[in-house]
């Protein structure tokens, strides 16, 4: 009888494997491997009883086609399943159990299923893809993210705009031997986009210092980027610097005078702006009288 391994823990969630049959330990699963699997005995239990496993699990649902690409997935469950897959071998067949537990440690509910993991297509490792094979799967990922955006899956989608960046800077550095000067702005664009997605995400946490650095990059890049510009007024007035969040405003204004969101926020600002401005004139009163 094969004994239960741990496969991941952390104090919110254990995940567990118990091998049924072996495989081909020569052929496993690692970073956008395509696996097929089969699932049975799924089960959900929590404190009451059997539950449902969440709706956002494409895994464990019900139209679920059998296919599992490594590294692409956004549902956490889904995620932890792959984890699992990750410590099977192709053709293997084991017994998967991830129990979720609360901040207190208190059990929350077990996901217990039988997997078969029938067949695993090998692909290149990620340092050895070429530049377009890079900069094609940064894309993909830009794209997911965005939907997750729409969803308001923002932490979901911080991963998939990460994910992307890491393969657009591994696509660096850029040889113009290899990469034309239209792919090269090409890939510099993307890699603005995913700036200003990172941005994004970060302002929905109010983490202004991460989405001013952010924004920073991405106006080097650009200097006359109205989303970055935007986005970084955003982070100053997230950190109280009024003067530099209404010059950045002011800028966006000049390139686009019918940005609504624009208008609002100096709208927004003007009040802070003359406040100041109505400080600095009295200080610089009393002191030339």
């Amino acid at each position: 009888m094969h004994e239960e391994s741990i496969v991941s823990s952390r104090p919110d969630r254990e995940i567990t494997k118990k091998l049924i049959s072996p495989g081909d330990f020569s052929i496993v699963p690692y970073e956008e491997s395509r696996c097929t699997v089969v699932l049975s005995n799924v089960r959900c239990t929590n404190s009451i009883g059997d539950c449902d496993i969440e709706s956002g699990s494409r895994i464990f649902a019900k139209n679920f086609d059998g296919m599992v690409i490594i590294g692409d997935s956004d549902s956490f469950i889904d995620r932890d399943f792959e984890l699992i897959l990750q410590q099977m071998c192709c053709g293997e067949t084991c017994v998967g159990k991830i129990v979720y537990k609360n901040n207190k440690g208190e059990f929350v509910k077990e996901i217990s299923c039988q997997i078969e993991l029938k067949d695993v297509t090998e692909e290149q490792l990620v340092s050895d893809w070429s530049w377009a094979r890079l900069y094609e799967a940064a894309g993909h990922h830009k794209e997911c993210g965005v939907e997750l955006v729409k969803e308001k899956r923002i932490l979901d989608a911080f991963r998939r705009f990460s994910k992307a960046f890491k393969l657009v800077v591994a696509i660096e550095p850029v040889d113009p031997q290899v990469i034309s000067e239209e792919s090269v702005k090409e890939i510099i664009e993307l890699k603005i986009k995913l700036y200003n997605n990172l941005a994004h995400c970060q302002l929905q946490f109010n983490e202004y210092e991460a989405a001013l650095e952010l924004c920073n990059r991405a106006i080097k890049h650009d200097p006359d980027n109205v989303k970055a510009l935007y986005r970084r007024c955003q982070s100053y007035h997230g950190l109280q610097m009024y003067e530099e969040a209404w010059n950045d405003i002011q800028h966006v204004l000049n390139l686009d005078p019918n940005d609504r969101a624009a208008q609002n926020k100096a709208s927004e600002l003007r009040p802070r702006i003359e406040k100041i401005n109505k400080e600095y004139t009295s200080v610089i009163k009393k002191m030339f009288g």
